[in-house]
């Protein structure tokens, strides 16, 4: 192979590079937000006008909506508010994997009993069960609201394992915020201001999640704080604020 040859392939490798960094600065620059829906019989106004304020904030929003979801709820809404373009379903979703590494945070409006347990269980057997575990397992942020878990009307053996997933989902990283705080809780990842979280309990893995740029982490009163977790975040300088 000639010096020229040689050199001409150099170029071709090097503008490539190039163009792919130039795309990686993009995507981490833009705020990206993916929104998974599953099953669920609540009314999705709150969530929709929540994910609507993040839109108006200058967040990009995906939604996926689980298969077992276009079965049972009202679409029109959705397509209607983020456009059919940015609203996809599940069973045609390919290239999954790019997805976690797309987007900064992934959001479950109305985290639903069967991605609960399934996640709690390690059932990765859907496309969005895996895409959350993927996201958990990569430090990526992850917000669930809880409002699904907590409908009247369970008996108190449902009560007691829907505790259960809290608290095995807690672990795995995921934080948990009531559906009128979606939007905050959002905002609340990319500016300086103090971190909140209404999780009943704060592990290591909640420390070592949380963004680099985190001094302050509020926490609900009742809510357990393990003692490697304290550890990590004296290590880190994270004072540990009870929610007032």
């Amino acid at each position: 192979m000639n010096q020229e040859l040689i050199d001409q392939i150099r170029k071709i490798v090097e503008r490539v590079l190039e163009e792919q960094a130039s795309t990686t600065t993009q995507i981490a620059d833009e705020k990206r937000l993916l929104a998974i829906f599953g099953a669920t019989q609540l009314e999705l106004d709150e969530p929709l006008q929540q994910l609507h304020a993040c839109t108006q904030d200058g967040w990009k929003i995906t939604i996926i909506l689980s298969d077992l979801a276009t079965k049972v709820i009202n679409t029109e809404p959705i397509h209607a508010i983020f456009g059919k373009e940015n609203v996809l379903r599940e069973n045609t979703l390919t290239n999954i994997a790019t997805f976690v590494d797309t987007y900064q945070q992934i959001v479950l409006p109305v985290f639903s009993h069967p991605m609960a347990a399934k996640l709690a269980l390690r059932l990765v057997d859907t496309p969005c069960t895996y895409l959350v575990f993927e996201a958990l397992s990569k430090g990526k942020t992850v917000i669930a609201v809880t409002d699904a878990l907590n409908q009247n009307g369970s008996s108190a053996k449902i009560n007691a394992i829907e505790v259960e997933y809290v608290n095995v989902l807690s672990e795995l990283g995921v934080q948990w915020v009531p559906m009128m705080q979606i939007a905050e809780s959002i905002k609340n990842r990319t500016d300086d201001s103090p971190t909140s979280l209404d999780r009943p309990l704060i592990s290591a893995t909640t420390i070592l999640n949380l963004d680099t740029n985190v001094q302050e982490l509020v926490h609900a009163k009742q809510a357990i704080i393990t003692p490697l977790a304290r550890e990590h975040a004296k290590k880190r300088g994270i004072k540990l604020i009870p929610k007032s």
